[in-house]
């Protein structure tokens, strides 16, 4: 498995999998969903809402960018709280569609754009949510 989707995007130009997880739904549903990656191209930075493929440690992920600094990203997937820091190095590529079914979307759509922007917008009423009723206080719904 080490450098498999590396050595896909190098070589093919596309990295097309099924996704595995949680932590971008509703966006992507866990094994549902099929992802597209395109690598970066050269001297592109990553935007606010962008959701790049990246490594930690010997697993990958994919999140949403909420945050551009000078050398890092502060990152989170849409269904997490905690944001991460990924320097760009171990930035791998980018989302460019995904489909669900037989449903194609374009991340440059102008829903798709919505969608995000709507997501990011509302990440306050979000967090204090699942922080509520995933026990943190010793609620439950």
């Amino acid at each position: 498995m080490t450098d498999r989707i590396e050595n896909v995007l190098a070589s093919e130009g596309l990295f097309v999998n099924t996704t595995a997880g949680v932590s971008m739904w509703p966006m992507l549903r866990d094994r549902r969903d099929v992802i597209v990656i395109r690598p970066l191209r050269d001297g592109e930075r990553l935007k606010i809402g962008d959701v790049p493929l990246y490594r930690d440690g010997d697993r990958y992920v994919l999140h949403r960018v909420v945050g551009v600094h000078d050398g890092w990203y502060a990152i989170r997937g849409d269904n997490c709280l905690p944001t991460e820091r990924v320097p760009n190095d171990r930035i791998l590529g980018v989302l460019c569609e995904f489909h669900r079914g037989a449903r194609r979307v374009n991340v440059e759509s102008r829903g798709y754009r919505m969608y995000w922007r709507f997501w990011l917008a509302v990440w306050p009423v979000r967090k204090l949510w699942k922080l509520v009723h995933g026990g943190l206080l010793g609620l439950r719904p």
